[in-house]
């Protein structure tokens, strides 16, 4: 217990450690260092300067990490950003622009550069931070009033600040020999709804895998992806039902299945996500009653169940779990369980049937088909 209580304390001493990363000098960089760099043209939502994060590795494989932090679907939702801090009770829905926590999931577990279990060990990294509230697919912009009555612009081009970024890269590592695209939260929803798009950046990598964490959602986002997002055609055309994760992942399998293999990771009744959609659900609130979660977790097991028919070899590790929680058990009052588990440590050691979520990780890359927690799906 005090080994758990422990390493989560210095959890917290790596969050606020690594967020302090140099500017990209313009020279060679060195080897398993981190640099922020600043895409050309990128912005974030409210017009603050973006950066991105790289690190050159030693062998040539890449990986590219999407960040998340929210979304915005209505005009509405585009005036409450988040702070630096959640507030209990007050609307918040995206981050706007690159908070400087970002930095540090650029290194936390199994991304750090001296982690020599993890199966990115030398790799070369790519963090893309977001700051745009459109799931890294956006590329426009439009106007919307703000809390206090006034006109603003909200910028909302993750996706143009991904191909910058994907450009700046592509000078340390054009073509991979191995290709790994993840992300959680909303950059889990990004890997789904643009990952054919970034593997398009690398037409001639024949060994790609794609993996989402936390991901899943029960809403109807096609006006938000054409009208607010303004998300390029070949993204929208992935739009077919309200489930943007499966939409994503069936066009990625559809038209990269030659090449790709697909992981999804995600806790039984997430309590992000929970929050969320009961926003979603009644327009007035973003709290997480029992019946919250009990509908996030039909949405998580539709989700899939969905997918594993449509994709015969999908990998899936689902949990009934909270990391937060020293014994590890969901929230008593509602049954809530953690929101994305890749940047936690813990999760590296936490074994389901045998298989620890770091092996789990390496099974996917490798394609050895590995399904955690089909028990729990309804």
């Amino acid at each position: 217990m005090f080994f758990k209580y422990f390493k989560w304390m210095h959890l917290v001493w790596q969050m606020k450690h690594y967020q302090k990363v140099p500017d990209y000098p313009g020279a060679s960089p060195k080897p398993d260092k981190l640099y922020q760099f600043y895409p050309e043209g990128a912005v974030s939502s409210d017009g603050s300067r973006y950066h991105a994060l790289f690190r050159k590795g030693r062998d040539n494989k890449l990986l590219i990490v999407l960040d998340g932090g929210g979304l915005i679907f209505d005009k509405l939702s585009a005036a409450y950003p988040s702070g630096d801090v959640f507030v209990e009770g007050q609307l918040s829905f995206y981050d706007a622009y690159c908070k400087p926590s970002k930095n540090a999931y650029a290194r936390l577990s199994m991304f750090h550069e001296r982690c020599r279990k993890s199966p990115f060990y030398g790799w070369t990294l790519l963090y893309v931070p977001y700051a745009t509230g459109d799931f890294h697919a956006g590329d426009g912009d439009f106007t919307y009033t703000d809390q206090e009555g006034k006109e603003a612009v909200f910028h909302a081009r993750g996706n143009r600040n991904l191909h910058a970024s994907i450009d700046f890269i592509k000078e340390f590592c054009p073509h991979p020999e191995k290709l790994v695209v993840l992300g959680c939260s909303a950059g889990g929803f990004g890997t789904a709804f643009v990952g054919n798009d970034i593997l398009n950046c690398f037409p001639d990598c024949r060994d790609c895998t794609c993996i989402v964490d936390g991901a899943a959602f029960d809403f109807d986002y096609r006006s938000a992806a054409e009208t607010l997002w303004q998300v390029p055609a070949s993204i929208a055309a992935e739009i077919r039902t309200n489930d943007i994760v499966s939409d994503g992942l069936e066009y990625l399998y559809e038209h990269q299945k030659d090449r790709v293999k697909i992981g999804y990771v995600i806790s039984l009744r997430d309590f992000a996500l929970t929050r969320y959609q009961r926003y979603l659900d009644t327009r007035k609130d973003q709290d997480w009653p029992p019946e919250a979660t009990e509908r996030m977790e039909k949405i998580i097991c539709g989700t899939i169940s969905r997918l594993r028919k449509s994709i015969p070899e999908l990998s899936f590790f689902l949990y009934n779990y909270n990391f937060n929680d020293l014994n590890g058990k969901p929230v008593k009052s509602n049954g809530a369980t953690s929101h994305c588990c890749l940047w936690v440590p813990e999760f590296m050691r936490f074994t389901r049937e045998g298989c620890t979520g770091l092996q789990w990780v390496k099974n996917v890359i490798e394609g050895k088909k590995t399904q955690i927690g089909a028990e729990y799906l309804i």
